[in-house]
């Protein structure tokens, strides 16, 4: 899906709508995963002490 845009100094610009969804969802596993990798971490190095 994509729409363009045409603005008033008459260049048009390409916003590819799937493409901005998909990384936005890549990004966002990719926190959960460091905050859970960091946290299982984190209680690890608790129970050894």
């Amino acid at each position: 899906m994509s729409e363009k845009c045409n603005l008033s100094t008459g260049s048009s610009v390409n916003v590819d709508v799937t493409k901005i969804v998909k990384y936005v969802c890549i990004a966002g596993v990719l926190i959960v995963t460091i905050v859970f990798v960091t946290n299982c971490i984190g209680k690890l190095f608790a129970n050894n002490k």
